[in-house]
């Protein structure tokens, strides 16, 4: 068993978070987050919109973990919606930077970070981590992202997760797409063929938890597999007895409907994960039959 860690959690309370401090404070960790709003133990006041947070939170810490970011497919992409995508991901990296004095124990900053780092494929190319990024506005964000992460590298070790579509009963992308799906609507969209990278979880936590225990440093794809839209939509109907013959939803339906946004849901990425595996991780979820099983298993 690894080393009872001291962990700060930024985004500790979301989808991701709650996991994620669930599963370390059973490993033994003593787990503090950042919060909006302090209505349990081992939970810190902070308000990145104002740049304020209780540094008492940082006493003794040896790992701090940033997991906020504003959801990329919630709203359309107005330009103070482009605003708000940037400071939740940079802003609150660079106020954490700020306090950075108040760690003299930091050993790792943990920052979540997009698989969409690569830019949009049309191709079967399973992009490694040493890939460029890509030069469309969510590359760039993720560029950013990262960038504002490594400035941590003059303390510690600095770990950047790669995070693909993130697959669970509780939120996470599946959420959006259950609507459709249950009232016997689901289809695939634009040509279907794009892929869709994808992870449960589980998974996602593991390779964080995977990250504190071994110590790594860098950047680390955090993708279980990556199946086209069509085959995920299909999938998806399979395991909760829908039909699935609907008509795709055309691409210039979606453009009418979300604008520059589309492209997530319209263009496709496929990421390799051999740097993960090969630093020791394995996933429990690989193939997209058994990770849907799992979360609908009742």
């Amino acid at each position: 068993m690894a080393e009872p860690k001291k962990i700060l959690i930024a985004g500790g309370t979301g989808f991701i978070g709650k996991t994620l401090v669930h599963d370390l404070r059973n490993a033994g960790h003593e787990v503090r987050i950042l919060s909006r709003k302090s209505n349990t133990a081992n939970t810190y006041i902070w308000n990145p919109a104002k740049k304020e947070i209780d540094v008492a939170a940082f006493e003794g810490v040896q790992v701090l973990i940033n997991l906020c970011g504003s959801g990329i497919a919630d709203q359309r992409w107005t330009s103070e919606r482009k605003k708000d995508l940037h400071e939740s991901r940079i802003g609150t990296n660079a106020l954490l930077f700020s306090k950075i004095e108040h760690m003299p124990a930091l050993e790792q900053f943990i920052c979540a970070s997009g698989i969409n780092a690569y830019g949009f494929d049309t191709d079967d190319i399973q992009h490694p981590e040493t890939d460029p990024f890509g030069t469309d506005f969510l590359s760039d964000l993720v560029k950013q992202w990262e960038e504002s992460a490594d400035v941590f590298a003059v303390k510690c070790a600095v770990v950047k997760v790669r995070t693909a579509v993130v697959l669970g009963r509780e939120g996470g992308a599946l959420t959006r797409m259950l609507p459709a799906i249950k009232m016997g609507i689901g289809s695939p969209l634009g040509s279907g063929n794009q892929y869709m990278p994808w992870i449960h979880v589980d998974d996602l936590v593991g390779i964080i938890i995977h990250s504190i225990n071994n110590q790594l440093n860098g950047a680390y794809n955090a993708v279980a597999h990556c199946d086209t839209n069509k085959l995920f939509m299909r999938t998806l109907a399979q395991q909760l007895k829908k039909p699935f013959f609907f008509p795709a939803v055309p691409a210039f339906v979606m453009r009418m409907l979300f604008g520059e946004m589309a492209d997530v849901l319209l263009k496709g990425t496929s990421a390799s994960n051999q740097k993960i595996v090969s630093s020791g991780f394995s996933f429990k979820f690989g193939h997209l039959d058994k990770t849907l099983s799992d979360i609908y298993k009742n």
